[in-house]
């Protein structure tokens, strides 16, 4: 799509003179990057997906849901929904279970990172499934296959309420199997950890299972939350030029999904693989920033650190040292206002944004395995 089409079309849908053929706008059928593939072709894993039909409206709000194949007869054209998908390694390995299989029972939700889509943790599920957890992973509103502009969110609220809907039928769905509730961990990276930081802020805990499948106002008990370089301040070197916000605000409310801000190329990882791989993957977005999306941007923050003393669960937050996206030292600040007693911080020494980097060979990969050890370690001692 044009730039001018972007802002123009919302109008014309409002006047009810346009009705866009496939709410995805082209993602719901677009082939599977091969990180994905892999993970679809092997034997031992049992996956899923489902969708929550939601109400265009914010926040948002579940109307219905489906178990659901890809394809082409699937889509739907006035509707909107969240997908998810979910995966299990249903027996262990031949060498058995990696941490004698204590997470058999539990659930962990990753939820991805602006611009990104959930299956984009492709690479690094299989460390939790081994360790027997069951792995969700949402695509937030406008990534995926998800329904929704690419990329486009004004208001921070939208995400908050997409996961509580997500996980609100997960529960739904293993009560209507007859299985058991399992405890939930959540765990994101950038906008995803600030997304898991606001849903805890926004959504109390609640004990009674019955009670968070059946009342949109409460959620399952989140058993804990491992967060990566969570969106809490913006780096310096991040941050648009003063005329671009300018301009932004100008246009906000009239042009919000208006592409206007550079994206964060180059800023992510010193390695150039990792800025291929992200272009080569057609489920990502790979335009400018829009500028409603860029402003929610700002008012998450904002809203979050006016939150932050409502956060209150187990929590280990990590962030790189080298990140210049998203700001070590903004995350050091919040830890200090978390009110859990299980909490604990540590910023990574020479990492940058993207923590969990894919290596050539052992070495280079020593890195990520070190991030994933530290992260199912955390999750294993409270399970």
């Amino acid at each position: 799509m044009s730039p001018l089409w972007d802002v123009v079309e919302p109008y014309l849908k409002g006047a009810g003179l346009y009705q866009p053929t496939d709410l995805t706008y082209g993602r719901w059928n677009i082939g599977h990057h091969p990180p994905v593939k892999d993970l679809l072709n092997d034997p031992k894993l049992k996956h899923s997906y489902r969708r929550v039909f939601i109400a265009d409206e914010v926040p948002v709000r579940a109307l219905d849901s489906e178990i659901v194949d890809l394809g082409p007869e699937t889509l739907r054209s006035s509707e909107n929904w969240l997908s998810y998908s979910i995966w299990e390694m249903p027996e262990p390995d031949q060498d058995g279970w990696e941490e004698e299989g204590r997470g058999r029972g539990k659930d962990l939700v990753l939820i991805h990172g602006l611009s990104d889509y959930g299956l984009r943790y492709a690479p690094h599920i299989r460390h939790f499934l081994r360790a027997g957890f069951r792995v969700v992973i949402p695509d937030l509103p406008s990534y995926g296959r998800s329904t929704g502009v690419h990329s486009y969110i004004p208001a921070p609220r939208i995400l908050s309420s997409a996961l509580h809907c997500v996980l609100t039928d997960l529960v739904r769905h293993d009560i209507t199997e007859g299985l058991e509730q399992r405890k939930v961990f959540l765990s994101g990276s950038s906008l995803g950890g600030w997304t898991v930081l606001y849903y805890l802020s926004q959504y109390p805990p609640t004990t009674s299972t019955a009670k968070a499948a059946s009342n949109d106002e409460t959620r399952i008990q989140i058993a804990g939350a491992y967060v990566l370089c969570p969106m809490v301040s913006v780096s310096a070197e991040s941050r648009p030029w003063k005329v671009t916000e300018y301009i932004g605000r100008c246009l906000r409310y009239v042009a919000g999904p208006l592409p206007l801000a550079k994206s964060l190329r180059g800023k992510v990882s010193d390695d150039p693989r990792v800025e291929e791989d992200f272009f080569a993957d057609p489920l990502c977005y790979h335009g400018y920033v829009r500028v409603a999306t860029a402003f929610m941007l700002l008012d998450a923050m904002a809203e979050l650190d006016a939150s932050a003393e409502k956060i209150n669960a187990p929590i280990r937050l990590v962030h790189g040292s080298s990140d210049r996206v998203t700001s070590p030292s903004g995350t050091l600040r919040l830890f200090e206002r978390l009110p859990h007693q299980d909490k604990q911080v540590e910023i990574f020494e020479g990492y940058e944004h993207i923590m969990l980097k894919v290596g050539i060979d052992e070495q280079d990969d020593a890195k990520r395995q070190r991030v994933l050890n530290d992260w199912r370690r955390w999750l294993i001692d409270r399970c």
